[in-house]
């Protein structure tokens, strides 16, 4: 009698403690999650960012805003929004322009095709449409992709804010 009076007041506590170490490990759990939330920390409109490259065989003909160039591409895109870590306006010596940061990844993949590719044009869809070029003079090696595009140059902190939070989103949704 004795023995099971011990034995049932054993199981309480333990019973007790695993309900306890549970609520703490719940409470935990939403607190680690409200700190992982999808949402980016800033405004955005969604903005798909797909590279293409230039092909000389069959492709699909596309034609740059402003400048009319046409151009005939792979339709299959060597870097796509999943592939970014950021984007930034960039001032370089010919002005302002994207700067892409891929992830290391997509940086071996961008340098494969460039090396690849020497002399062909590195094509920025944005949404499906045609915004900005680049040759590809030599091998692209630092995950650092410079893309001048044919907007207003006033238009650029947007563009780069939306393509930047559109990726980020995408990523947390994806877990990562």
């Amino acid at each position: 009698m004795l023995r099971s009076s011990i034995t049932e007041t054993r199981r309480k506590k333990r019973g007790s403690r695993e309900r306890v170490i549970g609520s703490i490990g719940l409470a935990c759990g939403f607190l680690l999650s409200a700190c992982n939330t999808t949402g980016v920390g800033f405004d955005y409109e969604t903005k798909l960012a797909r590279f293409v490259v230039e092909t000389e065989q069959q492709g699909a003909v596309i034609s740059m805003p402003v400048s009319g160039a046409r151009i005939r591409v792979n339709p299959k895109a060597v870097l796509s929004e999943y592939d970014i870590v950021n984007v930034a306006v960039a001032d370089l010596e010919l002005g302002p322009c994207l700067q892409f940061t891929l992830t290391r990844q997509a940086s071996l993949a961008l340098y494969r095709t460039s090396v690849n590719n020497l002399g062909k044009l590195l094509v920025l869809l944005v949404n499906g449409k045609p915004l900005g070029l680049r040759r590809m003079e030599r091998p692209i090696s630092n995950g650092i992709i410079h893309m001048f595009v044919e907007v207003p140059d006033a238009d650029l902190p947007d563009l780069a804010k939306d393509l930047k939070g559109t990726s980020i989103e995408i990523k947390n949704k994806m877990g990562g």
